[in-house]
């Protein structure tokens, strides 16, 4: 699926297992491919979700996904978790680099969202960024990069 799609950056849920996905393999997160990114959830800034599945060689980067207000049927909210609610906001990043900069690569875009984390020490060895997606550097690096190879 992956291979037969180049274009399009696919953004995976990491899974709520609480496992690592490095020993217990995950799908589809756990295809390595340049255009695919696997993403972690925590509780705002401040620790992984403990339901998370993490992985230093197979999960790229984290992002909130607990006590997520979410729309629901009928127009109303309810504040869900799961690393369900975290890939969506890493996809949405993706989106804002792209319109920065529409000759990125899916590559390219995954490096700016891996290469601009907040770093937190909690991730260190919970996923390959070690760190939480930071929305505003890598829309800056975006627009940084119109200028510069990446």
């Amino acid at each position: 699926m992956v291979a037969a799609a180049p274009k399009p950056l696919f953004v995976f849920a990491a899974g709520n297992d609480g496992l690592n996905n490095d020993i217990y393999p995950t799908s589809p997160t756990n295809i390595q491919a340049g255009n695919v990114i696997s993403v972690a959830a925590t509780y705002k800034y401040d620790f992984i979700a403990p339901f998370s599945n993490y992985g230093t060689l197979m999960v790229d980067v984290a992002a909130p996904g607990m006590l997520i207000e979410s729309q629901i049927p009928g127009g109303e909210y309810l504040k869900v978790s799961g690393t369900s609610q975290a890939a969506p906001m890493v996809a949405n990043i993706a989106a804002q680099i792209k319109d920065e900069n529409k000759n990125l690569a899916p590559k390219d875009i995954k490096k700016i969202l891996m290469g601009t984390v907040d770093a937190k020490s909690f991730l260190k060895d919970k996923v390959k960024a070690a760190g939480i997606v930071n929305p505003n550097r890598a829309v800056h690096a975006a627009k940084l990069s119109l200028n510069m190879d990446i």
